[in-house]
């Protein structure tokens, strides 16, 4: 575990002595959850959505990778700009 030190402003700090968790509680929730949506908003784009709902009959052999599992899929969702325009 690390320590942290941080300066809260005394107005936020009044605010947080009449809540029922411990500030280290607020602290480490407000953690997570930041962790949580930076990590989902990397694939749930709306170019990443559309991108998943396409079905490529033919792919352009540049655009055929395998991927972690060893199956071949295309990167069309990383050349997306090239792709469309």
């Amino acid at each position: 575990m690390n320590k942290v030190t941080l300066e809260i402003p005394d107005q936020l700090m009044n605010q947080l002595q009449n809540q029922s968790d411990s500030l280290q509680n607020i602290l480490l929730k407000a953690l997570e959850a930041y962790l949580a949506k930076e990590q989902s908003n990397l694939i749930k784009t709306k170019t990443w959505e559309l991108c998943g709902s396409l079905e490529i009959p033919n792919p352009d052999p540049e655009f055929i990778i395998k991927d972690q599992k060893a199956e071949l899929s295309t990167n069309y969702a990383e050349h997306i700009d090239d792709v469309l325009y």
